[in-house]
């Protein structure tokens, strides 16, 4: 199998710089996302709080899944994907980025005034929903060949995706049940500012870890 960094280099570098700004786009939008969620926890304008911290998470969601569409192709092609590696991976991506799309859209409309809690509901569902389906995409590029000797800096940044990972899914389901206990009724502006606080501090971990693992790729390559 053609390694990630045996090819050409500059377009290796290429793909491991861009998922590496889109990782760390993602970790930023969600650690401000968990501000916001925080504040509104606080009581600090909850409600707004609740649907700007939405905005923030689908724009993060958005800008990693464009960076990682960018380089599909390129991962598809070195890691000689079969057919269902190709749709969970290109599933992963196209999840991430509707469900970005609906946080971004969903968020703005509860902020000029629609009905906030149904929105927030549904938005809580869908970023969950997403995250579960995201899990695909992170998982393959976990696995990329970087070409080099197995290291324990390399094992322990593989773990650290991987625990993301698994952190992601249980929190995308947990996000699809507090939006669905918040759509019934039960104080829905503190059980969606709970899952977005969930989901922000879930994309922050998957964020973080997967730009430490491209960061270690990219040092390899020099």
């Amino acid at each position: 199998m053609t390694t990630l960094l045996e090819t050409s280099q500059s377009d290796a570098r290429k793909l491991v710089k861009s998922t590496l700004t889109g990782s760390g786009i993602e970790a930023v939008g969600g650690a401000a996302a968990a501000v916001l969620a925080i504040l509104g926890l606080a009581h600090v304008a909850p409600q707004h709080m609740l649907s700007i911290s939405a905005i923030v998470i689908g724009l993060a969601l958005l800008a990693q899944a464009g960076v990682l569409a960018n380089g599909a192709s390129d991962v598809v092609a070195r890691e000689a994907m079969g057919r269902r590696d190709k749709m969970e991976f290109e599933g992963g991506i196209g999840a991430q980025a509707l469900a970005g799309g609906a946080a971004l859209v969903l968020g703005i409309l509860s902020l000029i005034g629609l009905d906030a809690g149904v929105l927030m509901s549904v938005t809580a569902i869908v970023l969950g929903v997403g995250l579960v389906l995201e899990s695909g995409a992170t998982s393959r590029l976990n696995r990329l060949d970087d070409g080099a000797p197995a290291s324990a800096r390399g094992t322990h940044a593989r773990r650290a995706v991987a625990g993301s990972e698994g952190a992601q899914m249980l929190i995308g389901l947990a996000a699809v049940v507090l939006g669905i206990l918040a759509l019934i009724g039960l104080d829905a502006t503190t059980l969606n500012l709970v899952a977005m606080l969930a989901v922000s501090v879930s994309i922050l971990l998957s964020g973080a870890a997967l730009g430490g693992k491209m960061a270690g790729m990219l040092a390899m390559s020099h």
